[in-house]
């Protein structure tokens, strides 16, 4: 063999003449054009067809490259790494005979990639250690007189076909005078560097100009080559890309002309192959053979990274570890691939089976499905380690990866499964004292307070939050830990501000808290919150933490909570009920040295109480929920006081208006039917003339009507105007009546006072429509309104538009749930029945009527209400559904779910192509009783046909539709079946067991005989004539007779009944037990003859 300093020559010669002996032309031109479609279809994409060339210099242990395009025809890729030697040229010389198949230090394994510059060139030059050879199409090989011409133009016209020869594996010996002058020039200019390189001559050289541009732009893209680090680009602009170590600080650098493009932190991984998955690859013969015997492999990450930019305080605001963008994130097989669909924080380099071109990843390998295993662990294992770098630290939990999609991809569940299983095993999170903990164990304090053990017990605040954990989290003994986004995305537990606040509530929190520590904590408090315009990082409104200690040692927010005066405050006065800051915590802040604090305090509204301030800070605040049965009177009573001496402002007197009040029966808000005299006759503090017209003035002045009544707005209301007054805002969206506009402004607005209350307010809305019906004329609330819209100076603006149909209490019955039912609760008009004796026996408790009674003659107020007076489709499918649910109820329903099947068998044909379609819809879902009382799909149903009552025996084969006589013999079943899908037996569906059968003869002969009568009797049955007439030829030719000891029929081997006469469609054989002169056997036979 020759060795690296000895000629090419012979090994080149022998090589060409090898592969240019045929036996045949027609072999020739076989493997020409194999060679031609492998060589098209291996890189469509000009990248991929340069990263293979890179991809030889980098296997070739090259160090540096050179790309460049000469006298804009010639591409020329050379390096420095190893010549050529005999096993290099039988390699590109052949196909799947490449010299890296064994090797694991090099990148290619399936002996293909070289073919592709056959695919983007006619020519390519190769040079090697100073020697030329090249792979031409233009070259004419010597013509094989063997093959029975004398030359190829002869073959070609007798063959009408063109020869093609294989060029693309013929080396061709070149001479130094053959090369173009400007290709040696180029070479022999730094000679010492340029020990191999590549002249391709282009068939696109824009196509190739513009990859190598791109090449340019990406630069990371060759991180993990094993030996180049240094890539000159010489076209258009110079430029050289090279990559470097940084052994300082472990990054590798990526540098454009000396200046770092981006940095990256590279990890290496080692892996054992475990012996399950070596056993399978030994056995995969699609596994390349370097990957089938090794006993290691190796992975390699790269996480971007960015010089950290720090603020004044060195806190970092920028830079570190940075996760990968998802359209940067591509899997690499040392060179990038074309594999984008699999998401990572980092970019992930490993020996990938891919398919030739590299565009896809074979799903199904052994080994792959092990490497994304892998991948999982390994970034787990990787974030531990750069946990632990105090350079990096908590920067590491953004190379967090997450779940992969699709979910279908077994890669993707490998990795998915993988990654769940080290989420809930892995200790990869540090907490403050440095320990490693897993997610169960880790708790994220959005709050901070777990770092003030000043005034924050850590013990009692662990307990606090295990007693209120639902899950099944085992917390460590240092849990806490700052917030991090990248945690939360896998859900690591977090301390709220929510779960803070209530934890201050606990008695576990408040049983360790005391006097002392609510001093430092209120110092806490004010130190985060007295700066103006500085960001405390708090997140939350100083009013919402209960941090004040009470006199009973509670802790509560400050809204709620007063100083104490000189006589009120303590546990034993009368006014034990109100809130007052701590004795000694008060004493505490009126020190001197607490000034500032105090003052901060009253700012934020903590003051001595009076009834003024308490009405301000405590009741107006609270204004819908404040009142109960307890303060109801002696709050009443206070607020009229302060009326009486005008203290409440009118701003204020309106915020009232949302209290409840006290009246005969219930509290309620403002629409109550009786306010209670108990406010004017109860705990009058010895007043007994109190003047009523007062309490009159007082309680209108809250909101309080007299009666209810209708409202009309004759003038001109703008829709902004209208929504101050009570109207919905969806009523006045309404487009203008071109539907080209909105509406401006309305006139003639009807409404009634309280209606609005009616939403979702049964016992309101009961009371509201029964007096309203009796009190108030339906056509005061029926007036035409009129709308304005449109540009201001046309006529729908200037005169407006009369609508018709488009009323107020119209609208709001039908989009509004306000109507009282019988389960007491409102629903939408026109989704209740009318009260209907023949509905409610239908229908039960499962359908919603209305509570409300209308006048027996009809008025127009049925209209208003439009209550439902029948079934609709969905309503029949809704109700089947609901007496499914109530399971207890079944046996009671028997009799309710065939009277539904009767209504739907009545109404069926009368059903439009619309109705149809509808219930089609339905009936997918839809769950009919069967005779075994299941409910099953209605698709999966049968009915046999033949019987007038349930088969039982059918019924433990199949899935029966539960189905009354009176149904089953309904004109319209078969429509009623044919719609809900299910499936009609008939005994021609059941299979037939007889015993002992032979031709019967007799049997025909006597039917022959008695043939006249036979047609006869048909006739009394109203059969058809044409069918009678067809009886002679049945009896006499086209049937066979057959009479057996017993018929029994059978359906999926379960036995279903037994017949005497049985009629067998597909053979033509009518069956009849014997004997067969038997009364039963005749009445049976007409049904079966026709």
């Amino acid at each position: 063999m020759a060795t690296k300093e000895s000629s090419l020559r012979p090994c080149i010669e022998e090589l060409s003449a090898k592969n240019t002996e045929y036996k045949f032309p027609e072999q020739a031109i076989n493997q020409a054009e194999s060679l031609k479609s492998l060589s098209s279809d291996l890189y469509t994409d000009n990248i991929r067809f340069i990263y293979e060339l890179i991809q030889n210099a980098d296997d070739a242990q090259a160090k540096n490259i050179t790309l460049t395009i000469l006298e804009d025809k010639y591409f020329i890729i050379a390096h420095d790494g190893e010549v050529f030697d005999e096993k290099d040229l039988h390699g590109i010389c052949g196909v799947n005979h490449g010299t890296k198949k064994k090797d694991l230090n090099k990148t290619g394994y399936k002996g293909l990639g070289f073919k592709a510059v056959f695919g983007k060139s006619n020519k390519v030059i190769i040079y090697s250690n100073g020697e030329y050879f090249r792979f031409d199409s233009f070259y004419q090989i010597k013509w094989n007189k063997q093959w029975r011409t004398d030359d190829q133009q002869t073959w070609e016209k007798e063959n009408d076909r063109e020869f093609i020869y294989p060029w693309q594996i013929n080396p061709i010996w070149t001479k130094d005078n053959e090369i173009p002058s400007f290709i040696r020039n180029f070479l022999n200019q730094k000679k010492n560097q340029n020990h191999v390189a590549y002249a391709i001559l282009l068939t696109n050289v824009g196509e190739i100009n513009s990859a190598l541009n791109q090449l340019k732009q990406q630069p990371y893209m060759f991180l993990f080559l094993r030996n180049i680090y240094r890539m000159k680009f010489l076209i258009q602009s110079n430029d050289t890309i090279s990559i470097d170590r940084n052994l300082n600080n472990g990054l590798k650098n990526v540098h454009i002309n000396k200046e770092i493009d981006s940095q990256w932190i590279i990890k290496r991984f080692e892996l054992d192959i475990p012996d399950d998955i070596l056993e399978k690859l030994s056995k995969d013969t699609k596994a390349p053979e370097k990957l089938r015997f090794i006993k290691k492999a190796e992975m390699f990450f790269a996480a971007k990274y960015k010089t950290p930019i720090r603020n004044e305080n060195g806190e970092i605001i920028s830079g570190g570890i940075e996760k990968l963008r998802e359209q940067d994130s591509v899997l690499f097989s040392y060179l990038p691939t074309k594999i984008f669909e699999y998401k990572f924080p980092v970019l992930i380099n490993a020996n990938f089976l891919t398919n030739v071109n590299r565009e896809q990843i074979h799903t199904d390998s052994i080994w792959n499905q092990w490497l994304f295993d892998k991948i999982s662990s390994e970034i787990f294992q990787w974030i531990k380690e750069l946990v632990k770098d105090n350079k990096f630290c908590l920067q590491a939990y953004r190379l967090i990866p997450s779940k992969l999609n699709p979910e279908n991809n077994i890669l993707t569940k490998r990795f998915n499964d993988s990654f769940e299983n080290n989420i809930k095993h892995c200790k990869f999170i540090r907490n403050r004292k440095n320990q490693l903990l897993r997610v169960n164990e880790v708790i994220m304090d959005l709050t901070s307070l777990s770092k003030q053990s000043s005034f924050i017990n850590i013990t009692s605040m662990c307990e606090y939050i295990t007693n209120n954990d639902e899950s099944s989290s085992e917390y460590a003994n240092d849990p806490f830990i700052d917030y991090d986004s990248n945690l939360n995305q896998i859900g690591v537990k977090k301390f709220t501000w929510e779960q803070c606040i209530n934890m201050f509530k606990s008695d576990i929190f408040l049983k360790t808290h005391s006097i002392e520590e609510n001093k430092r904590m209120i110092e806490y408090f004010y130190r985060k919150y007295s700066k103006i315009d500085t960001d405390n990082g708090m997140n939350i409104d100083i009013q919402q933490i209960p941090f004040l200690m009470d006199q009973n040692n509670h802790l509560q927010p400050i809204k709620g909570i007063y100083f104490p005066a000189d006589t009120i405050g303590d546990k034993e006065t009368n006014d034990y009920e109100y809130l007052f800051v701590n004795k000694t915590i008060f004493v505490w802040l009126n020190e001197k040295s607490q000034k500032e604090i105090k003052q901060w305090l009253k700012g934020l509204g903590v003051d001595e109480r009076t009834d003024l301030t308490y009405l301000r800070k405590t009741i107006i605040p609270n204004v819908a929920s404040y009142i109960t049965r307890e303060n109801a009177i002696k709050t009443i009573r206070m607020l009229f006081i302060l009326f009486q001496k005008n203290a409440i402002t009118k701003k204020e007197l309106d915020q009232l208006k949302k209290l409840k009040l006290l009246t005969i029966q219930y509290l309620k808000t403002k629409e109550d039917r009786f306010v209670s005299f108990d406010y004017v006759t109860s705990h009058n503090s010895g007043k007994e003339n109190e003047d009523l017209i007062e309490w009159r003035r007082f309680f209108i002045g809250l909101g309080v009507q007299e009666d209810l009544h209708a409202v009309v707005f004759n003038q001109k209301l703008t829709s902004y105007e209208a929504a101050g007054y009570g109207f919905c805002d969806e009523y006045l969206s309404t487009t203008s009546p071109d539907r080209k506009h909105k509406i401006d402004a309305y006139s003639g607005l009807t409404t009634n006072t309280f209606m609005q209350h009616t939403e979702n307010n049964y016992d309101f809305a009961k009371f509201f429509w029964s007096d309203v019906m009796k009190n108030i004329q339906p056509e005061t609330l029926t007036k035409k309104i009129k709308v304005y819209w449109g540009h201001p100076d046309k006529r729908g603006a200037t005169e407006g538009t009369l609508l018709e149909d488009a009323d107020y209490i119209y609208w709001f019955v039908e989009n509004i749930k306000c109507i009282p039912t019988t389960v007491n609760t409102c629903e939408l008009s026109n989704n209740i029945f009318i009260d209907n004796k023949e509905l409610k026996e239908l229908c039960g408790k499962y359908m919603d009527f209305s509570s409300i009674l209308l006048p027996q003659e009809k008025t127009s107020w049925h209209e208003i209400f439009n209550f439902k007076t029948k079934l609709s489709i969905n309503d029949y499918f809704d109700l089947l559904q609901k007496i499914r649910d109530d399971e207890k109820n079944l046996k009671d329903n028997y009799d309710r779910i065939q009277m539904i099947y009767f209504h739907i068998l009545k109404e069926i044909y009368y059903w439009s192509s619309d109705e149809q379609q509808a219930a089609k819809a339905r009936v997918k879902s839809l769950y009919l009783l069967t005779e075994n009382d299941q409910w099953k799909l209605a698709s999966d149903l049968y009915l046999y046909m033949e019987g007038n009552e349930a088969n039982n025996n059918l019924n433990d084969a199949i899935s029966c539709l539960k189905l009354d006589y009176r149904n089953r013999h309904h004109i319209h079943l078969t429509q009623f079946l044919e719609l809900f899908n299910i499936k009609q037996i008939r005994m021609n569906d059941l299979k037939l067991a007889d015993k002992k059968s032979s031709p019967a003869e007799d049997f025909r002969r006597k039917l022959i005989e008695i043939s006249p009568f036979l047609k006869k009797w048909l006739k009394h049955l109203s059969v058809s004539s044409d069918i009678i007439s067809l009886v002679d030829r049945k009896i006499q030719q086209e049937n066979d007779f057959m009479e057996s000891d017993s018929l029994e029929l059978f359906y999926n081997q379960n036995f279903v009944q037994k017949t005497n006469v049985y009629f067998d469609n597909r053979n033509k054989q009518l069956y009849v037990t014997r004997p067969w002169d038997s009364e039963t056997t005749f009445i049976n036979l007409p049904n079966k003859l026709c």
